[in-house]
């Protein structure tokens, strides 16, 4: 579950806001605005890399770090004024803010697959 969880985040957010024409390469954005998408996916791809890391050592926490630490900051984004959870109207028409739906179905199977993997380890 935690694997799965932190391969997920990379790849959501490489889909969501690398690959994807209405943000990274979107050329209306200012080029700070995609400066700092291409720092955040940065940070998010070393620190999932450390988070693998860890879980093949059998670190649970430590493991739980890139997805843990990813998702919340789009529930504090949400509460600045003048964010939209919506990239595209098509997405709002859906009416579920689906970016802060995944980020709490990851966190959800994040905290669950720690406290598996963690309750696993403990002698009977």
């Amino acid at each position: 579950m935690l694997g799965f969880a932190i391969v997920a985040t990379v790849a959501i957010v490489a889909i969501a806001d690398v690959f994807n024409a209405s943000h990274l390469f979107n050329p209306d954005w200012p080029g700070h605005a995609r400066f700092h998408i291409g720092m955040q996916f940065t940070t998010l791809v070393l620190v999932s890399l450390f988070s693998l890391a860890a879980l093949r050592r059998g670190q649970v926490w430590a493991s739980a770090l890139a997805p843990a630490s990813f998702w919340p900051g789009l529930f504090v984004a949400y509460l600045i004024p003048g964010t939209d959870v919506y990239a595209s109207e098509s997405l709002r028409e859906l009416g579920i803010p689906i970016n802060l739906l995944l980020a709490a179905v990851l966190l959800g199977i994040t905290g669950l697959g720690a406290l598996l993997y963690q309750s696993s380890e403990r002698p009977a």
